[in-house]
């Protein structure tokens, strides 16, 4: 389970892998074993593997089956017990990181529940890996949202629904299983007050994009009659704690499509790329001598943008080797004497 306040990682083990072995009998030294026997030894390491395999992916599923639970529970000690001490996740956030915003989280929004949906499972002897579609729920209050808000408006109730696809890491560890990592591929989060929840937003963002380079960020909806939008779109690093967002505003086009290009830190955090929305209600006299602007709605969309660095991995080799002759011939050149140092040894010969 992962969210804009806190990246957490909740699942449900639903499905099992097939494993395939390849098992030969061993002959013991001296022993005589014919065809038949040697056949039916091996039968029997292939049902002891097999049902190995099967012992350790229920197991593995029955750990990610009560961290659900515990979640849902918002019970962070027993959390706790199903992640190793080790655990880091691919955002760098490490097991005293992780206990900060489980905590803070399940503070913050005490409705909160999760579902899982298992996509795949690989196990590497001591080791899986289980690609997941995780979702979220909870119903938020904020009076704040109610401040200034048209009275026939439920300003007071938010909605939250992320969806979140990604990869876990578990590994057995003196006969348990424990998590050991995570790595987040796609996320989505919405959270929309009031009038709001009635208006399709479209919010798009790049799954990806290189370190310290510029990306585009596009948010599309249609106003309705007597309805004025206005929206902020930007980027945060992925950090804890996170940073105080900086919006600035502006009227969403006629044709409702508003767009920014932003540019990626330099330092290789990932990040989110997130849209405030702000709609307002336009009440005008009949005498047109005054006009009123009641806040109807307010929504936050975000998506997650993974960064990576730029280069080709056997361009750079290359650059390398270059450089290396470079230098090589460079360290020759001044080894060898020149015109001057052999007219001085030609005098000191003299």
């Amino acid at each position: 389970m992962k969210n804009i306040i806190a990246v957490l990682m909740i699942v449900t083990f639903l499905s099992s892998s097939a494993q395939a072995f390849s098992v030969f009998a061993v002959k013991k030294e001296g022993a005589k074993k014919g065809p038949v026997k040697s056949f039916i030894e091996q039968k029997r390491l292939e049902r002891e593997q097999e049902n190995a395999v099967k012992n350790d992916i229920n197991e593995i599923k029955n750990v990610l089956k009560c961290l659900t639970e515990y979640s849902n529970e918002h019970n962070v000690e027993k959390v706790l017990t199903l992640y190793d001490k080790n655990y880091r996740s691919f955002d760098g956030f490490n097991y005293e990181t992780f206990t900060k915003m489980l905590k803070e989280t399940f503070e913050a929004y005490d409705n909160l529940t999760y579902e899982s949906d298992i996509q795949g499972i690989n196990l590497y002897k001591d080791k899986a890996v289980v690609t997941l579609v995780d979702t979220t729920r909870a119903t938020l209050s904020s009076p704040k949202a109610k401040k200034n808000a048209d009275e026939n408006s439920d300003m007071s109730t938010g909605y939250l629904e992320g969806e979140c696809n990604y990869a876990i890491y578990l590994q057995k560890i003196n006969g348990c299983w424990k998590i050991i990592g995570d790595n987040v591929i796609s996320e989505i989060t919405s959270i929309k007050y009031g009038s709001a929840r009635e208006y399709p937003m479209e919010f798009t963002a790049p799954l990806s994009a290189p370190y310290d380079s510029d990306y585009c960020l596009t948010l599309k909806m249609t106003p309705k009659k007597h309805t004025k939008v206005v929206a902020s779109l930007g980027k945060e690093e992925i950090l804890y704690p996170s940073a105080e967002p900086r919006d600035v505003f502006r009227k969403l086009p006629k044709d409702g499509i508003l767009e920014r290009v932003v540019h990626s830190n330099e330092n290789g955090f990932n990040e989110y790329a997130i849209a405030s929305v702000g709609i307002t209600k336009m009440d005008v006299a009949q005498d047109l001598s005054v006009i009123e602007f009641q806040m109807t709605g307010l929504a936050f969309l975000m998506q997650r943008v993974n960064l990576y660095k730029d280069i080709n991995p056997l361009r750079e080799v290359e650059k390398d080797k270059e450089n290396t002759l470079k230098d090589t011939d460079k360290a020759k050149n001044k080894s060898k004497p020149g015109k001057e140092d052999k007219k001085d040894n030609v005098e000191n010969k003299g």
